[in-house]
């Protein structure tokens, strides 16, 4: 994973999310945008766009769970090589 973007406008407490991200993977690049035009899944969920492909939960908390299982992933794949 290389990019981590978050919106601004989601409503579903993300920005804590952000903010631990921030601190934690300092090797991602880690963003929040005004609009990252997914507005028909931001107004219904927490949601954030790892390397443009969308990962979305019905909770902040399992959003964050989705988020480390693919950091995770990636992880198994690099030590793989």
């Amino acid at each position: 994973m290389k990019k981590m973007h978050f919106c601004k406008k989601n409503k579903f407490a993300t920005k804590t999310l952000y903010a631990f991200f921030k601190q934690t993977f300092r090797h991602v690049k880690i963003k929040r945008k005004d609009c990252v035009g997914k507005c028909k899944t931001c107004k219904h969920c927490p949601f954030v766009l790892l390397d443009g492909e969308v990962v979305k939960a019905t909770t902040t908390d399992e959003l964050y769970d989705r988020i480390a299982y693919e950091i995770t992933k990636q992880w198994w794949a690099f030590r793989k090589k």
